[in-house]
């Protein structure tokens, strides 16, 4: 039996210490065309986060070619692939590593590319991540761990609490009336992901109200893996683990963040079956 290599792509968060055993497929953001952050050159979350306050950030998905070339290097070394990418609601990357296996799999017909729509991002896809290296440590096969996996995608929630609707606005998810309105009245937006997309879940009247909110929704299920998702409020993540003390801990990566700014947090649930 072949031993696979599993790969994900850059709006995906995976929680330590299952971090350094996934190979990332970058993607990319920017605040101007001729500068293009994501792979061999990165911007620290402190600068990105000082010109997003000021400028609004754009993503971009993954560079088929880098992905034929990092797939292509495993090919050769005799391993099989199992790719679990944010999902194809949120960003066209899903696509893009499918045709790119898709090319592959026609050269290497002996190798076996199996590419899982995660239906979800940042920490939800992580956990799935972290469920293939422990299939793996199993001894199951990559069809065994595959079919596992896209079983356990329908068990994934995810919630953020974003605390203010200026990134909403400029990402076009918000009007900036209904945003002014919410502003006013303390509105905090509590987000979700709903069959692969990014929805509004719940609008609650204050950050303690919004978690409770979620605090509720944690606690309503028995969950196999719970994780608290950090962005840069500080105080705020420490209010949402005080409440929903979660076993892993991720911060937000920057594709994410760059839509729902800096004073988000959230958790992402993988419940038990």
């Amino acid at each position: 039996m072949k031993d696979f290599i599993i790969f994900t792509d850059g709006d995906v968060d995976v929680p330590k210490p299952y971090d350094t055993d996934v190979v990332m497929l970058p993607q990319y953001y920017y605040f101007d065309p001729g500068t293009v952050y994501g792979d061999e050159q990165v911007l620290t979350r402190e600068v990105f986060f000082e010109q997003l306050s000021s400028r609004r950030a754009y993503t971009a998905g993954v560079n088929p070619d880098l992905v034929r070339n990092r797939f292509e290097q495993v090919l050769k070394e005799g391993n099989d692939i199992l790719c679990i990418a944010v999902s194809s609601g949120i960003s066209g990357s899903y696509n893009t590593i499918c045709m790119a296996a898709k090319e592959l799999q026609a050269l290497y017909p002996e190798s076996s590319i199996r590419v899982i729509d995660s239906l979800s991002a940042t920490l939800g896809a992580g956990f799935l991540c972290a469920d293939a290296i422990e299939l793996r440590k199993q001894g199951k096969s990559l069809e065994e761990a595959a079919f596992e996996i896209e079983r356990r995608v329908k068990l994934l929630d995810i919630f953020f609490i974003v605390d203010d609707f200026k990134y909403l606005i400029q990402g076009g998810r918000v009007s900036p009336a209904i945003g002014k309105i919410g502003d006013i009245l303390d509105i905090k937006p509590i987000l979700t992901i709903r069959e692969g997309h990014i929805e509004l879940y719940k609008k609650a009247r204050g950050l303690n109200s919004a978690l409770r909110n979620i605090q509720t929704i944690a606690e309503s299920k028995k969950a196999a893996r719970t994780g608290n998702i950090y962005v840069g409020n500080e105080e705020m993540f420490k209010k949402c683990k005080a409440l929903i003390p979660g076993s892993y801990e991720a911060s937000l990566n920057l594709i994410v963040s760059s839509h729902v700014g800096p004073n988000t947090t959230g958790i992402a649930v993988e419940w038990e079956a």
